[in-house]
């Protein structure tokens, strides 16, 4: 049974199913052009897909199990997808990145996107109008990750979300929110703030600034370093060249004891077992 971790009244359900064939007709009606295939069919296949509306974004949550390849190009609006559990591969324009959560991946109109989804995913899009993001910009990376602004716009987004599902008394102001992060950060995009001589007054202001981002993280389960170790042990279990080594002597190379907590915090983070990591890798 899969439990989401974004419900509410706003969000009106599309599709509850174990029926894959109509899962890719649904994406057909919602997405466009697309074209989808289940890699392992022996495996239980559900998918939730539920809608809402706050101002002009279109919100959708998605939540599956089982892993699936998209093929497909973004069309008219741009998308910005927020991760929260399971990984996605994305091949964008030709680039692989890799989306965990926390981090977003923004497709813009002409995108030509290959996705590949770990074996439970979960996940919101933004839909952006073009009339909030015209012009589709040249980008370093469409991974979101790192950078004030980019943070600021990630955080709205989640609030964005969240008050669509929930519609709060003034959950228009998030929307409002979101439209000025968005700004915000596209206009670093053209025009990148030149670099500043680091000021002993800046370092502080930068420790603080941590300290709150920390504070505000507090809930989370995994801190940046058990990441990194996770990132780490799938690196490991996705080599040819660590095939005689059991998962228990990769998780001790990566510094974590091997238990059931490692491999629950492993299924939590990536989607699937260290065991299921290692059997799909070809």
């Amino acid at each position: 049974m899969l439990t989401a971790s974004l419900q509410g009244p706003g969000l009106a359900p599309v599709l509850d199913t174990n029926d894959f064939g109509l899962w890719d007709a649904t994406l057909a009606t919602t997405l466009g052009h697309h074209r989808s295939v289940l890699l392992d069919g022996r495996e239980p296949f559900a998918a939730h897909f539920r809608i809402g509306q706050l101002g002009p974004y279109g919100v959708l949550h998605l939540h599956g199990r089982g892993r699936v390849r998209l093929l497909r190009e973004q069309c008219g609006c741009s998308v910005l997808w927020l991760q929260r559990r399971g990984l996605n591969e994305e091949r964008i324009n030709g680039s692989a990145w890799l989306a965990e959560p926390g981090t977003g991946l923004l497709f813009q109109p002409g995108d030509a996107m290959q996705g590949e989804t770990s074996e439970e995913i979960e996940g919101v899009s933004i839909l952006i109008p073009e009339a909030m993001h015209p012009a589709p910009q040249p980008m370093v990376s469409p991974l979101l990750v790192a950078g004030p602004l980019t943070q600021r716009l990630l955080a709205s987004a989640r609030q964005l979300a969240a008050a669509a599902a929930l519609r709060p008394m003034g959950a228009e102001h998030a929307a409002d929110a979101f439209s000025d992060a968005l700004q915000a950060w596209k206009d670093e995009q053209v025009q990148p703030a030149p670099r500043e001589r680091i000021t002993a007054r800046r370092r502080r202001e930068t420790v603080q600034r941590a300290r709150e981002w920390m504070a505000d993280r507090l809930h989370e389960r995994f801190t940046v370093v058990v990441r990194q170790r996770l990132q780490r042990l799938r690196g490991l279990l996705s080599d040819p060249g660590q095939d005689q080594r059991s998962i228990a002597e990769l998780m001790a190379t990566c510094g974590l004891i091997s238990s059931g907590v490692t491999s629950a915090n492993y299924r939590r983070w990536c989607g699937e077992s260290p065991r299921r990591t290692r059997q799909r890798r070809g």
